[in-house]
């Protein structure tokens, strides 16, 4: 077997992707977080953010949040996607994200940068768990966010609820798992379980508007995208995060 060079960084096998604001980022310089090299999606009108570990910054509008910022980076790359893609949102420093996060990292390194990690919660059916969802109203929570933008009434989704916004995309697709909150990573393999005109679809319907009520749709069908998982390692969080997280009680993020 010939030997791997000695300079040879395993985590180039990561790409951190951060859907960024008007978030300041000095969490990326934290332990753990230290250890990557990030992407940053920036959707303000600043560029005041920590960039000591930034490799590269893309300037995109303000729409969709970050389940756009996400699908956008998917088409863009798709044939070219690292070996893990971590998606972050950028108020990762909002505790339950950052320890969600910091678990997962962590995770990361432990497989030598092998293996992504699907933080999210398991139902018999994704489009039956969520099936008359819709929300009026959505505020960001972070403050440095809502320094920025206050705005919380959501353009309505032209297919709602849920459920029939489900069966457009995916008719009666069976999966069985979901996440909240933009946190969250996969292997590309898994990515690629479905396909770019799908995903490309998809951006259609948060690009036009900065607080779409189809991104929380989106937000609720990565592990239908990514379904079934086969090469992602997928992490059962407690019913309590389920609960208590923002988005799940049609809050801000």
């Amino acid at each position: 077997m010939q030997n791997m060079s000695p300079h040879f960084d395993l985590s180039n096998n990561v790409e951190i992707v951060v859907a960024r604001y008007n978030e300041s980022l000095s969490w990326t310089l934290l332990p753990i977080f230290n250890k990557f090299k990030y992407t940053v999606y920036n959707k303000g009108d600043n560029d005041r953010f920590e960039k000591s570990l930034v490799t590269k910054v893309i300037n995109l509008p303000n729409v969709g949040r970050n389940d756009h910022t996400f699908l956008y980076h998917i088409v863009q790359n798709y044939d070219n996607l690292s070996k893990i893609t971590v998606f972050l949102p950028g108020s990762t420093n909002i505790p339950y994200k950052f320890e969600r996060a910091k678990r997962m990292l962590r995770n990361i390194i432990k497989s030598k940068y092998k293996n992504a990690y699907f933080y999210g919660f398991k139902t018999s059916d994704v489009k039956r768990e969520f099936h008359g969802f819709s929300l009026d109203q959505y505020a960001a929570t972070d403050p440095q966010n809502l320094i920025k933008n206050g705005e919380n009434i959501l353009k309505p989704c032209v297919l709602r609820p849920f459920s029939k916004w489900y069966t457009y995309f995916f008719n009666d697709f069976h999966a069985t798992q979901y996440t909240f909150g933009g946190v969250f990573s996969a292997d590309k393999r898994d990515i690629h379980n479905c396909s770019l005109e799908k995903y490309s679809k998809l951006i259609e319907t948060v690009s036009t508007h900065s607080n779409p009520e189809a991104g929380h749709y989106v937000e609720r069908c990565w592990g239908v995208l990514f379904h079934p998982l086969n090469y992602t390692k997928f992490v059962q969080e407690s019913l309590c995060s389920r609960i208590t997280t923002p988005v799940k009680m049609g809050l801000g993020l």
